[in-house]
């Protein structure tokens, strides 16, 4: 089997989320599986993939669909090459090196101005890109509070907007990195607040779970998601009490959009809720922790 090095989760990383969330042992795993701790452990290390029985026994007992990883895991040929609307820029930012999305979203009827969607920490990939457009930000909707997706906001200088919207479940994660001079509103407030300003609607949805003020943006048959999906996995857990909203969130936002919708993560190549409903393990994954052991 290949692996597909282009997604932002590989297999190693699907199998520690899941036993993370189940809060399982590798001894428990294994004697479920029968596949030894040593085996797991190389599997979630990237140095050792298991069979497609293996990851049958390890789904059946992690509870998900392990037959779903040969789609996209091991399918580097299937990987997502969707383009974006043309009003919608995202600017591939790298945090402390490590690549991350921001999204500039502009306005249909006058495209020098944008909000922004996450913040990449704001390097100088964003900054630049702000200039050499000539934009005005009229605001800044973040989709949680970690520092790679809305940390250091003072860095937009005469960029900055007056209003940033993120939960309030998840300002405690900012640091105090929300300038004081601007007005922090609650995500659900929106799509009221740009109603009839030429922008598209702006539909909210909740996605709690790897934090708990997580929150998605539909606009224009778009879905903003931060880290609540990646192609063909999520973002980890907060804690693992927070795993079955993970999988909540999940179901939600592709339940709840239409399959011709794209999906913009924060990390990783861009997906289709209909691709996702296909191959993403987390999607339909079981709330309980386990079922009975496996014959082997």
């Amino acid at each position: 089997m290949k692996v597909n090095n282009e997604l932002e989760d590989q297999y190693s990383d699907v199998l520690k989320k899941f036993r993370y969330g189940r809060k399982m042992g590798l001894r428990s795993l294994s004697e479920m599986t029968g596949i030894s701790p040593d085996r797991v452990r190389e599997a979630e290390a990237g140095s050792y993939i298991p069979s497609e029985s293996e990851w049958g026994l390890l789904g059946r007992s992690l509870g998900f669909d392990g037959s779903v990883m040969q789609k996209i895991h091991f399918s580097p040929d299937r990987t997502p090459r969707i383009s974006l609307p043309e009003h919608i820029v995202p600017v591939g930012e790298s945090y402390f090196g490590y690549p991350v999305w921001a999204y500039l979203a502009l306005n249909p009827h006058d495209p020098k101005r944008a909000l922004l969607i996450d913040t990449g920490g704001i390097g100088e990939i964003l900054l630049s890109t702000i200039e050499k457009m000539g934009l005005t930000l009229e605001g800044i909707l973040l989709t949680h509070g970690h520092s790679d997706h809305a940390g250091d906001l003072a860095r937009l200088s005469q960029h900055l907007p007056e209003e940033v919207f993120l939960s309030e479940l998840d300002v405690k994660l900012l640091d105090g990195s929300v300038p004081a001079r601007v007005h922090r509103l609650e995500p659900e407030s929106v799509s009221r607040k740009y109603a009839g300003e030429g922008w598209s609607h702006i539909e909210v949805f909740r996605a709690n779970g790897h934090t708990s003020g997580s929150v998605a943006y539909l606009m224009g048959g778009v879905l903003f998601v931060g880290d609540a999906i990646f192609c063909g996995s999520c973002g980890r857990a907060q804690t693992p009490e927070d795993f079955p909203e993970t999988l909540s969130s999940v179901k939600r936002l592709l339940d709840g959009c239409p399959d011709e919708t794209i999906i913009v993560s924060g990390h990783g190549p861009f997906t289709t809720v209909r691709k996702e409903r296909d191959w993403n393990p987390f999607y339909g994954a079981r709330s309980e922790k386990t079922e009975e052991p496996p014959p082997h």
